[in-house]
């Protein structure tokens, strides 16, 4: 089997992790935890990096930070994993759902106007499957209103819009470390901000509310979201050659490209004049805005021994919310969701077997969508 994806580890991994384990600093102390918050800031050409155990503990611990009050409302997209809505519903927030536009599949800045009122606090900004969102109108949009803005760049480091790198727009930025991530620790995410107050609320939060003043005395009511140093050390590895990494799926995303050209029945995913976008998850999106072939396509690719995935439910249709929430309200997000699935994307792909999986995909819809 294929698999959907494979994390590809080295020799400097394994060398840093038994540092880790002969020195004996394996929890949240140890030499790689602020090196690794250093090295992964300036390589965005951020001040503060906090390193946390997920990216959902990130964006959390941001909400909790930034000091937004119970009932207060955050903006964030449809189309997009059930992460930051359930943290915002777990900061005792209101998620505010908002549709996507094409091409990106980012925030609409249209209808994120139509959904501001008096209760809106924040937008959470995520940059979709490599590629940025529309960053202007949303700024633009949050000065107006005295918006905080937290972009989620989970999917998407080192993605620029009009040349400037996404996560440094916001007043925070949330990056995971997941396996299947464009570079991973296992499990782990990272802040960033360039605001010393937040960086420093952040680092008490994530510590059990400790004071950084005084061991053993707790200023806040906060949580244990520390990465450990093996994680932190996986991590420098990783970035050491994370540029290289970048240009290894730009490489497989042109084979993918080149593969799927001019069909009309599978459309590479289109990036916006304004993105030069990084490649996470090998995506396409099919003609059929129904389930008609999608399912019956991805049945096919595994039983030809390729792993593929569809893409994430709107959050809209999701249990805990679709009851607070029109579903015509959505209908790009909706659409999008249900013609588009997730070929394997990982680092040791080789070119000919990307032409395979892409090949098989199309010579079954060249049967099946008439």
């Amino acid at each position: 089997m294929i698999p959907i994806f494979a994390p590809v580890f080295k020799e400097r991994e394994r060398d840093l992790l038994l540092e880790c384990i002969d020195t004996g600093w394996i929890s949240s102390q140890g030499r790689f935890i602020p090196y690794f918050e250093e090295q992964f800031a300036a390589w965005n050409g951020m001040r503060y990096g906090v390193a946390t155990s997920s990216c959902t503990t990130a964006l959390h611990l941001v909400l909790v930070s930034l000091g937004i009050g119970p009932g207060d409302e955050v903006l964030c997209p449809d189309l997009t994993f059930i992460a930051p809505a359930n943290m915002i519903r777990l900061a005792g927030l209101k998620p505010v759902f908002v549709d996507v536009e094409e091409p990106g599949w980012g925030l609409n800045p249209e209808h994120l106007e139509h959904k501001v009122n008096p209760r809106t606090r924040a937008v959470m900004v995520v940059h979709p499957l490599g590629h940025a969102a529309d960053m202007d109108p949303i700024m633009e949009l949050a000065r107006e209103h005295g918006l905080k803005v937290i972009e989620d760049v989970a999917e998407a480091p080192g993605a620029e819009y009009k040349g400037r790198r996404v996560g440094t727009f916001g007043d925070a930025s949330c990056y995971s470390f997941f396996a299947n991530k464009i570079m991973t620790t296992g499990e782990g995410g990272i802040i960033l901000t360039n605001d010393p107050e937040l960086n420093e609320w952040l680092r008490i939060y994530r510590d059990h509310g400790m004071s950084r003043k005084e061991r053993y005395v707790p200023i806040a009511a906060g949580f244990n979201y520390r990465m450990t140093n093996m994680q932190a050390a996986v991590g420098v590895a990783q970035m050491e050659r994370l540029d290289e990494i970048l240009q290894v799926r730009a490489r497989q995303a042109e084979v993918y490209k080149g593969v799927f050209a001019d069909n009309p029945r599978a459309v590479w995913r289109p990036v916006a004049e304004w993105c030069r976008p990084v490649h996470w998850m090998a995506t396409i999106t099919l003609r059929d805005a129904s389930l008609r072939l999608r399912d019956p396509l991805l049945a096919h690719m595994r039983e030809k021994g390729i792993d593929c995935r569809q893409m994430v439910y709107p959050v809209h249709m999701a249990e805990p919310y679709k009851e607070v929430n029109d579903p015509e309200e959505f209908p790009v997000s909706t659409s999008v969701s249900l013609r588009s699935l997730h070929l394997p994307s990982s680092l040791g792909l080789k070119p000919e077997e990307i032409k395979y999986i892409a090949e098989t995909a199309l010579e079954w819809l060249d049967r099946h969508d008439n």
